[in-house]
């Protein structure tokens, strides 16, 4: 990827986060005395009046919204390999529902996302008819895996471990083909994300270290070996000297028996800083990728404080669940 062919990309989403969701109308979302008042701070960020909607309306809203411009943009030949960075969550996502939905023979297309690469439709009539030649070969080989661990086991986690896995290996590859170090590196923290979550929820729910190992995900910039050797004395230590340093102490007092939520914003919130510096890049993919992982934090904000709004949650706690601001 050359800086240059996103020039007037990065033109264009420049001015499109001036209108993004900011601290300022966060605050005025949150103040507001009604629902509707809250929804209606948002027309000027580019969404659609969401007055009166119920919770399954402002989720529709919201995953059209993000599947438009993964559409606009995963349709510009520059910028389409970014957005697939994207839009590959949405793809696992709907593997981990068809096979959970076929463990429980319950219907869960509703639960189902549009904002893949592929379609929800197309991927559950490969699931469904057992033909998946025309599948990604990783989304093909992530079904019949954790389909047959789901069959043999009964354990839904160890289906979804399987499948994250397949996820974040193609996600890796995928980044290491485009070229570019900044992104690549944004995947390993991606990863390493991951990877301390899983040790933190392992520790609290008293797993040993062979469910440790074979739980985790390699490529990140930590590596397995490490987080393993560290396993007796902290398993956390291997991450202190990072970017997730304050997860880590956060993490290290989840395990003890401390609130989660903490922890869990602290990962959410070092995956946003890393997009920090982007604003004194002029033009080229960096700006253009991060506008999309803007996108997909304002979009979790609205979400969180319409539906937060509409089930009477206190402002006060829809506000210190938010990831930081960083618009």
């Amino acid at each position: 990827m050359k800086d240059k062919d996103f020039l007037s990309l990065t033109t264009m989403l420049r001015y499109r986060e001036t209108l993004m969701l900011s601290k300022e109308k966060i605050d005025r979302m949150l103040d507001a005395r009604e629902y509707d008042d809250a929804a209606k701070v948002i027309i000027d960020c580019g969404f659609p009046d969401m007055s009166g909607m119920s919770a399954g309306e402002i989720e529709a809203t919201l995953q059209k919204r993000r599947s438009d411009v993964f559409y606009e943009l995963g349709n510009n030949e520059n910028s389409r390999g970014l957005t697939d960075l994207f839009r590959m969550k949405y793809d696992y996502h709907n593997v981990k529902v068809l096979v959970k939905s076929a463990g429980t023979k319950e219907n869960a297309s509703s639960m189902l996302s549009s904002s893949g690469r592929l379609s929800a439709e197309e991927i559950s009539e490969a699931y469904l008819t057992g033909e998946r030649g025309d599948l990604p070969p990783p989304i093909a080989a992530a079904i019949e895996s954790a389909s047959g661990i789901l069959s043999r086991t009964g354990n839904p986690q160890l289906s979804d471990i399987e499948i994250d896995k397949t996820y974040f290996e193609e996600l890796l590859t995928l980044a290491e083909s485009l070229d570019d170090g900044f992104i690549t590196d944004y995947i390993k923290l991606l990863i390493d994300s991951a990877n301390i979550r899983i040790v933190v929820r392992s520790m609290r729910t008293g797993r040993d270290a062979d469910f440790l190992h074979t739980a985790l995900i390699p490529g990140g910039s930590v590596g397995i070996t490490e987080i393993d050797a560290a396993f007796e004395a902290d398993p956390l230590l291997p991450f202190a000297g990072g970017s997730l340093h304050e997860a880590v102490q956060l993490g290290s007092e989840a395990i003890k028996g401390g609130t989660q939520t903490m922890f869990e914003l602290a990962c959410d919130n070092t995956a946003l800083k890393y997009f920090d510096g982007t604003i004194f890049i002029s033009f080229g993919p960096a700006p253009v990728f991060a506008y999309l992982a803007k996108l997909e934090w304002e979009i979790t904000a609205v979400r969180m404080i319409l539906t937060g709004k509409l089930t009477g949650i206190s402002p006060d706690v829809i506000r210190e669940r938010l990831r930081d601001c960083h618009v």
